[in-house]
């Protein structure tokens, strides 16, 4: 999901990637809190997003700026509990769907790398990671405590969750910077690692410049 852009990063970043499936939030949160520096700047997409705003939420003292991409901060959806039961019972098939609605139908290099991380992960983490979705708590109404700066980046073809959510998203947050990527789905690191390196340096150059 990040290796290629750690390396466009290259010695910009110091990067620490977590792979969190304890199947609930509060459990995810406290994890990273406790692996991470005493500040860090925080990124995360999909899943991984939603544990992001939620560690912002619970330590906004720690996280000195944030990255989010495809992440609902909306009250759970119903469907979870499908989800969950789908990659106990089937996790193939699931990663298979999965795989179809999370890149557009072209970037089959993309669905194939998104497929073998899923597999590698296995179907029963990934039930924990669904239910861990499940246990969070709505954050929009409390998007508007976060005073850190915050980069939104969008893939304008995400089926997962539109883009018309992270504009919203953006728009909840004090200080939000919104990309779309057109043509990208809901997997903007791995689809265009070169373009969200390049934000992602313009975002941390601009912050530190407005810090002085």
């Amino acid at each position: 999901m990040y290796r290629e852009v750690i390396e466009q990063l290259g010695e910009a970043v110091e990067a620490q990637v977590m792979v969190l499936s304890e199947p609930m939030m509060q459990a995810n949160i406290e994890t990273v809190l406790a692996k991470a520096p005493p500040t860090f700047v925080l990124a995360g997409t999909s899943y991984g997003g939603s544990i992001a705003l939620e560690v912002a939420l619970a330590a906004p003292e720690r996280v000195s700026a944030l990255w989010l991409m495809g992440c609902n901060p909306a009250a759970p959806d119903a469907n979870v509990q499908e989800l969950v039961g789908g990659l106990e019972a089937m996790p193939d098939a699931v990663i298979d769907m999965l795989a179809g609605l999370a890149v557009p139908k072209e970037s089959t290099e993309a669905a194939e790398a998104f497929k073998a991380m899923a597999s590698r992960i296995g179907g029963k983490a990934g039930a924990a990671q669904a239910r861990a979705l499940g246990s969070r708590s709505e954050a929009s109404s409390r998007l508007g405590a976060l005073q850190m700066p915050v980069l939104v980046i969008w893939g304008e073809a995400d089926q997962i969750v539109p883009a018309s959510v992270g504009q919203a998203l953006a728009d909840a947050l004090p200080h939000a910077h919104f990309h779309v990527l057109p043509g990208c789905g809901h997997l903007p690191t791995l689809e265009e690692p070169a373009k969200c390196a390049e934000l992602f340096v313009g975002f941390l150059k601009n912050e530190a410049s407005q810090a002085h």
